[in-house]
């Protein structure tokens, strides 16, 4: 069952951060939270101790409770009041702190602003916690505060994908969204399944048939008719099919499954992952399995 009790929301007090917040918020509030704010110090100012009189920690932390005063707390809908919000700071590496204070803390979440992705994938690689990175290529607009509507879960049927889509029709019920569920046939996929199945004529065709089958079979029951369960598959790169595909279909949010970064990296969804959150103008969320 989908848990939402404690989310952590790092900012560095950007608009691009600022892009997360309602989604933290939001998240939160549906199951009456709490957000951690996180700010992290780099470590700059040991190595350039120069900088050290213009920087006051005393300061920063009236400046985070202003933040928080100012820009997280009148984002909680004032008609419930139940989210709780605290504020923390931390020194060093951002990557390391982030991934320190969501396990520390338990978290069930990670929502934080992505730029370019780069520390959004540090995140991803190193925490067990789910991120929900939002990406800076959307337009942002007071309509999206609010709103999850279309929800793209892409799966490529490892043993563990189950997780992925669980979770996935969890967030569809408690948002009442469309869910579209895909897989992408890339070519190494196909050439493996041809040399497989001993299908060496219309491998496509009797390829995209079995993943169709797939689809239905990750189905939880009581979705199997529903009509706003969509289930696609598609063929190309994964990266930038599903990117497509988010695109193309309007979706909210796009969830997929990450694995541990070692050899198994190339393989699965680890480097779809880093592909997506530097190219894709929906949110992602992963979820390491």
């Amino acid at each position: 069952m989908l848990a939402l009790k404690k989310i952590l929301f790092p900012t560095d007090f950007s608009s691009n951060a600022d892009r997360a917040l309602a989604h933290a918020v939001r998240l939160a509030n549906f199951d009456s939270g709490e957000v951690i704010v996180q700010h992290v110090v780099e470590t700059y100012f040991e190595k350039h101790p120069h900088w050290t009189t213009l920087f006051d920690l005393h300061e920063l932390q009236k400046f985070m409770d202003m933040y928080v005063e100012t820009n997280v707390k009148p984002s909680v809908p004032g008609q419930n009041g139940k989210v709780r919000v605290r504020a923390v700071i931390s020194k060093g590496n951002p990557a390391e702190e982030i991934s320190a204070q969501a396990e520390r803390e338990m978290v069930d979440l990670v929502v934080m602003g992505s730029a370019k992705g780069v520390i959004s994938n540090q995140v991803v690689r190193m925490t067990n916690r789910p991120v929900l990175a939002v990406s800076s290529l959307r337009p942002y607009t007071h309509a999206d505060d609010h709103q999850i509507k279309k929800i793209l879960v892409a799966t490529d049927f490892s043993e563990h994908s189950k997780k992925v889509v669980e979770y996935a029709f969890d967030l569809k019920a408690a948002f009442d969204a469309t869910i579209y569920m895909l897989y992408v046939i890339e070519n190494s996929r196909a050439i493996e399944f041809a040399v497989r199945q001993r299908h060496f004529t219309a491998t496509m065709d009797k390829m995209r048939e079995w993943a169709t089958h797939q689809l239905t079979n990750l189905t939880p029951a009581e979705f199997i008719h529903d009509p706003k369960v969509i289930r696609l598959v598609e063929y190309g790169p994964a990266g930038d099919t599903i990117a497509d595909v988010a695109f193309e279909v309007g979706a909210d949010l796009t969830i997929l499954g990450t694995h541990e970064y070692g050899t198994i990296h190339k393989h699965l969804l680890g480097t779809t992952t880093d592909k997506l959150l530097t190219k894709t103008a929906t949110a992602v969320l992963t979820v390491r399995l």
